[in-house]
């Protein structure tokens, strides 16, 4: 008996030690696999995180350089259209002096930075220039000479076949020095100026400044042609017409440049700028730098160390410039993708990698928690109470009643957010059914929950839900089935949505308020084409069947054809007569150049010779000029109150006041016509709403007080909004739309 007992004290040492040698072989094992597997999980982490984030800086490079390059091309052509303004009045005066243009050209320089100079270039062919010169000397200039630059100063030019001098140009105390300069002896110019009138379109050119002692730089150089017979700027008829002359607009790029990209926050990201002209013709003429590089970044003229970049990321975009194409070619620093950038992949694999470390330790020590199991089954039941319980406090404590009811309707539970939205207390809620508190309630859909197969759940429906006190509110309610006790019961999420009911109605309104803003633009444009068609149309039919009939009649009767030229070039006068008419009604030049007051005084006066009821216009204001947005909204509406009451009111006498009152605009039409009743205008009829939307959309408030036999009287008060100064806003459509 004491050998066979002994056997196994000898023979059981050597088993446990080979047993628990190969426990911690499998444990190294599995501790080393968890480790290269972390390690190579964290590394394949860091490079998708560092790669994802390069192609999210890269677009947000992409972004920011579409912006930019966006501000740059609106600024160019927003300085190209002050030309094309300048050629459009040119072509649609009779005759422009040197006040009228200083006019036009004064505001227009103010407006836009880089425009350096405004122009107008006659075509004075040699037989004329005598006359010209004489001409120009009567007008106050006792000295003008068409001249030309050379070393000895300006000098008057030799015989040519025509000449190109410089009339009138705007800054004229600047630029005063250039009045007679000849530009046809400049090859820049005189190449622009064959362009133009081969294409009859803007044509552009880079030149270096007349003045040859400037250190400016280079100069972009528009031209528009301005046809004989006022043939506007559109492209050369057949008939090869003489040219007028050429409005000539002066811009300084860099200055463009700048002032479209002050608006954005350095961020590391130079632009450059190219200009094409031909196939293989590109010059780099401007270039933007970062002011993060601690230097001036306006750069013109171009220093030698701005070369083209050399980067696989940039972004550029090319488009027209009349005859040129621009290129625009933005390219980041290193410095952006360094401060743009973060430290999310290196925390990444730093995480990763002590994620690995704190896994591979927790394995170890899991190895050896067998004796610990009914501690840690303990301790579990004890966190699953607790959980229980914070479930229980969630529940209470959420934003949405929590309800739980029976296949029958039955209420089993609620939280304390159904108590307080409906007004009951926690066991009334349990005592009561759901059709008790659901007014849409409908008994046969308790069947219909219960029959339909799990994975037609959660399902969301709106109600409407009746508090103690008797008041509903609509509700959305998200249900889904739960098993409690072996019993299928629904959990119903309820959340209040009267706040988005009423967002919903809100959204509704605005979108008829804009239905009706869109019909009331197309109607306004509908009346002009009619006006256009039966008016203006008619005449300039008329005066082109008048000059055709000549060419038939000189031959047999040069009588009648002299009385059909007279009465054509009446049918032309009164056309123009109409094309102003017609200006004027869509936005008066008055209005730019003076103001409101004057502008509505200027209205006033028109209705006046038309005939009508007499009118009164009285003004008490403090202010100037306000922002051009305010002037045009608050001249339409004094326009539209001033056509309703002379079309309709029927009343002898009509007073426009127009007053200011602290910090707002307050528009006065009175009449003591047929009047109406403001509550019963038909939808459609666009006057009255045309009224409010404006004074909506600048935050105005419309008052209007009429009744049958009484007349009318509509009050509108408008907020006061000031002019912004050299057109630099942040309203894009506003105050730079209406000096485009």
């Amino acid at each position: 008996m004491a050998i066979v007992t002994e056997k196994p004290e000898q023979t059981g040492p050597p088993a446990i030690d080979f047993d628990a040698r190969r426990s911690r072989q499998r444990r190294l094992a599995l501790g080393l696999s968890v480790a290269f597997g972390g390690i190579a999980i964290s590394l394949l982490l860091f490079w998708w995180l560092q790669t994802r984030e390069q192609q999210y800086l890269e677009t947000r490079f992409q972004l920011h350089a579409r912006d930019r390059i966006d501000a740059i091309q609106r600024a160019v052509a927003d300085r190209l259209n002050t030309v094309h303004a300048v050629g459009a009045f040119f072509a649609g005066a009779p005759s422009v002096g040197r006040s009228e243009f200083r006019t036009i050209s004064i505001p227009l320089l103010e407006s836009y930075e880089g425009v350096r100079a405004l122009a107008w270039v006659p075509r004075i062919p040699a037989a004329q220039r005598a006359a010209h010169e004489q001409a120009v000397r009567e007008s106050g200039f006792a000295n003008y000479t068409i001249t030309e630059w050379s070393r000895s100063g300006q000098v008057a030019v030799g015989k040519r076949n025509e000449y190109y001098p410089i009339l009138f140009i705007e800054p004229s105390e600047e630029y005063q020095r250039f009045l007679g300069l000849d530009l046809a002896v400049y090859a820049a110019y005189r190449a622009a100026f064959r362009q133009a009138m081969m294409t009859g379109q803007l044509t552009v050119v880079i030149s270096p400044p007349l003045d040859e002692n400037s250190k400016d730089g280079n100069r972009l150089i528009v031209v528009e042609p301005v046809w004989s017979e006022h043939q506007g700027t559109i492209k050369r008829p057949s008939d090869q017409p003489e040219i007028d002359g050429f409005v000539l607009g002066i811009f300084r790029v860099a200055a463009i440049v700048k002032d479209a990209m002050d608006v954005f926050h350095p961020l590391g990201i130079d632009v450059h700028i190219y200009d094409s002209f031909g196939a293989n013709d590109k010059t780099l003429i401007a270039a933007r730098l970062s002011s993060l590089r601690g230097h001036d970044a306006d750069l013109e003229p171009l220093p030698a160390q701005v070369n083209p970049p050399k980067t696989s990321v940039h972004h550029e975009l090319t488009f027209p410039v009349a005859n040129h194409r621009w290129t625009i070619d933005c390219v980041p620093m290193d410095l952006f993708f360094s401060r743009q950038g973060t430290r999310g992949p290196a925390w990444a694999l730093l995480a990763g990698l002590v994620v690995t470390g704190l896994l591979v330790g927790y394995l170890e020590s899991l190895a050896g928690r067998t004796a610990r199991v009914e501690r840690l089954v303990t301790e579990r039941t004890r966190e699953l109470r607790e959980s229980e319980q914070r479930f229980r406090r969630l529940v209470d404590n959420a934003s949405d009643a929590f309800l739980l009811r029976d296949m029958q309707g039955r209420i089993r539970d609620v939280n304390k957010w159904a108590c307080d939205s409906l007004g009951y207390t926690r066991e009334e809620l349990l005592s009561m059914t759901i059709a008790d508190i659901d007014v849409a309630f409908i008994p046969k859909d308790l069947g219909r929950f219960a029959s339909r197969p799990a994975e037609e759940y959660p399902v969301s429906f709106e109600g409407i839900n009746r508090r103690k006190d008797g008041t509903t509110f609509p509700v959305e309610v998200r249900s889904t089935p739960v098993e409690v006790g072996g019993e299928r019961m629904m959990v119903s999420l309820v959340r209040d949505i009267s706040r988005r009911k009423q967002d919903e109605e809100a959204l509704r309104r605005e979108q008829r308020l804009l239905r009706d803003a869109l019909d009331l633009q197309e109607r306004e444009r509908k009346l002009v084409a009619f006006e256009i068609h039966d008016g203006l149309a008619q005449q300039l039919t008329g005066a082109l069947y008048k000059f055709q009939s000549i060419e038939q009649t000189r031959a047999h009767d040069p009588v009648a054809a002299g009385q059909l030229f007279e009465e054509a070039v009446r049918l032309l006068g009164e056309a123009m007569a109409e094309c102003r008419r017609l200006i004027s009604g869509l936005r008066p030049p008055v209005l730019d150049a003076a103001g409101i007051v004057a502008a509505v005084d200027s209205l006033v006066a028109e209705q006046r010779r038309h005939g009508g009821p007499e009118i009164e216009f009285v003004h008490d204001v403090e202010f100037n000029r306000l922002a051009p947005s305010l002037e045009i909204a608050a001249f339409r509406i004094v326009q539209e109150c001033l056509t309703n009451t002379c079309r309709h009111s029927k009343s002898p006498r009509v007073r426009i006041a127009l007053r200011q009152v602290e910090d707002r605009m307050c528009i006065d039409v009175q009449d003591w016509g047929v009047g109406f009743e403001p509550g019963r205008i038909v939808r459609g009829h666009f006057g009255l709403e045309g009224i409010r939307e404006r004074a909506r959309l600048l935050d105005g408030m419309v008052t209007i007080h009429s009744a049958p036999g009484q007349g009318a009287h509509v009050i509108v008060e408008l907020p006061l909004i000031p002019p912004v100064e050299n057109g630099a806003g942040n309203d894009e459509n506003g105050a730079a739309d209406q000096h485009g």
